[in-house]
This record gives structure tokens, sequence and C-alpha cells, in this order.
């Protein structure tokens, strides 16, 4: 009997554990909800900073989940997508995620295949190869099966071909992230991927401004000390 595929859109909340009043990693909270489902793929959907005098760090995650249910005589595997609030963490959570805006943190497979923090790869690329899921398709790209359309949306319709593939499986074995291919030095994937500013136009123009108002900060503090060096030493050669 064929599974049947349901999508569940719905709010993935969890308890999160502090220590010492300091937000925990969400991540490590998340997954070990996510643990009790056979299948599951956490994405960091998206990331925000408040300015103030102390700035304030969230982050935002996707959850996508498949559990096995009968229904009507039928042994059925139903997806469910669901969405964090913002969760409010730490400067040093903020930087160790901070790149993968749009990529999977956390996952594990039907066989019981993991993938923690450090192996960051784009959504949907677990499943590439797995003749469950999809085939080789004309021209050496993978096309998913009408009823995992879903992955193929989660890529922003990005194709995989079979040396990106290659090259995921080779990152993955040595526990490195992998961002996908490198065009004109930057990646697919990621905060500051390709893809991601086709896909998500206004979190990279939003992304961007950020890193340029970034810059531009340590440009002026970086002009105030060589100046306030150079009175400094201009003081020092008038008192000799």
């Amino acid at each position: 009997m064929k599974n049947i595929i349901f999508l569940v859109s719905s709010v993935f909340s969890v308890t999160f554990l502090s220590n010492c009043g300091r937000p925990a990693d969400p991540v490590n909270s998340l997954i070990r909800e996510l643990n009790r489902y056979p299948e599951y793929t956490l994405i960091l959907n998206d990331y925000r900073i408040d300015d103030g005098f102390f700035a304030d760090y969230f982050l935002q995650f996707d959850a996508l989940t498949a559990s096995s249910k009968r229904i009507d005589g039928v042994d059925s595997l139903i997806y469910s997508q669901g969405k964090t609030d913002w969760i409010k963490v730490s400067e040093t959570t903020f930087s160790r995620y901070e790149h993968y805006v749009g990529m999977v943190v956390s996952s594990k497979n039907l066989d019981g295949t993991k993938t923690g923090t450090h192996q960051a790869f784009p959504p949907g690329y677990q499943y590439v190869g797995n003749s469950r899921y999809g085939s080789w398709g004309a021209g050496g790209f993978w096309q998913f099966y009408g009823q995992y359309a879903l992955m193929s949306q989660l890529m922003g319709g990005w194709r995989v071909g079979r040396t990106d593939w290659n090259d995921y499986r080779d990152t993955r074995s040595r526990g490195g992230a992998y961002f996908g291919p490198k065009k004109n030095g930057r990646s697919t994937f990621g905060t500051r991927g390709i893809q991601t500013e086709k896909s998500r136009p206004a979190f990279f123009k939003k992304h961007q401004q950020r890193r340029n108002a970034f810059s531009n900060r340590v440009s002026n503090r970086m002009g105030q000390a060589r100046n306030t060096s150079s009175w400094g030493n201009r003081t020092s050669r008038f008192g000799k």
C-alpha cells in the first residue's frame, strides 16, 4: 500500500531551559523535542537584532516533521510543517547560527540517520539520491516525486546536480557545513547565498544593510582610534 502524504501547517513551540539566567541554545532544546518523531528537519528561518544600549538577538526556526499513522486501513506518513516564535539567544549563540539562514541545522531521516549543527546544509539535500523520494532526471538533475514537491519548494526551485550532490556528501562525511556550489566566490545557500538573494530579496536586502552599517561603524571607530593615536604621538614628540 502506498503512503498518503499530508502537509499540515502549525505553530511549533517548546520549553527552553536556561543556564544561570542566560538563554540556552534553542537548537539543543528543539532537537530533544523533535527526536520523538521518526523524521524531522529543523531549518533556521530568520534572525533578528534589536539594537539598543545592549543589543538583543533572536532566532526563528521552521520544523518539518513526519509521523506514522494508519488512516482508513492505509499506513500513512503525515508531514507537518511548523514555525517557532522568535527565540531570544545570547550573542554567542547568535554568532553560531547567523550564517545558516534558510539551511538545515539538524535533521533525522526515517532510517535513523542524524545530522547536527556543525553539518548544516540546504533543505532537501538529505533526500536526494534516495529512490523513495525521487530519481535522477534529464541533464543529471534530481527530480522529486509529486507528493514530495515541498522538498523542492524548500530549495527555492534550486535543482541539485550530481556533482553538487557528491560535494554535499563529501562535506557531510567530513562533518562540515555545506553551502552549495560557489559562483564568483559566493555560496549558493546560507545567509549570504545567491539562492537566498533570489528567493528572499527582502531578507537579503535587510541583511546587507546591517552588514554595511556595521562596517561603517567599525571604520569610524578605527578612524577615531588612529586620530587618538596620532595625537598621542604628536604630544609625545612635542614633549621631547
